[in-house]
């Protein structure tokens, strides 16, 4: 019972849940039009628009690069989705060896094909190979979602800051310009008589 109250407590909070974050946003960005300088342009106004979220890791597993491609880095993104892809082909086909030594083995073995004398022969160097293979497919999964997840995160990071700074500037300049160019105008009435 308490098992069963536990995965009913569980359902309910996840399916509440849109999203998972650490740090909630208190402002809703689809109400409130952010201040945006007339000289910015739309690239660096989406990369000010873009944060790093928890949710983000979980997309980083599934689409390889993700987070490279958010912080409009394609160039580095497409590195890392090829070789994630050359990691999963290389898991994929340790495993399809290793499912054919297996069946090859079976029929061997229960002499499932007699009209064919069959021999078995256990290669170390082919085992050494698939488990080196296996391991280098592992680490390159791992290590490119690593690097997607913490370098595309600092990249994006530092994209914004430079554009922070870049406007914060611009800003700074304008008003600057703009108080030393208005000059202050007294309202007043004047009379003036000639005889």
């Amino acid at each position: 019972m308490k098992i069963l109250t536990l995965l009913f407590a569980f359902i309910v909070f996840t399916i509440n849940a849109q999203d998972f974050d650490i740090y909630p946003k208190n402002q809703d960005d689809y109400v409130k039009m952010p201040f945006v300088h007339e000289s910015m342009r739309l690239n660096e106004f989406q990369i000010l628009s873009r944060n790093p979220r928890m949710m983000d890791m979980a997309y980083s597993i599934i689409v390889p690069g993700y987070m490279h491609f958010k912080a409009k880095e394609k160039r580095t993104g497409y590195i890392l989705l090829t070789l994630r892809l050359s990691g999963y082909i290389g898991l994929g086909s340790v495993y399809y060896s290793s499912r054919v030594d297996d069946s090859s083995f079976l029929t061997s073995t229960l002499g499932i094909n007699d009209n064919e004398p069959t021999v078995q022969v256990t290669d170390e160097l082919a085992v050494k190979k698939s488990d080196l293979i296996l391991a280098t497919s592992i680490a390159v999964v791992i290590s490119t979602y690593l690097y997607d997840w913490i370098h595309g995160k600092i990249v994006l990071e530092k994209k914004q800051e430079y554009i922070r700074y870049k406007y914060s500037v611009k800003l700074k300049l304008e008003q600057n310009n703009i108080s030393y160019i208005q000059t202050n105008y007294t309202p007043a009435i004047g009379i003036s008589l000639t005889f």
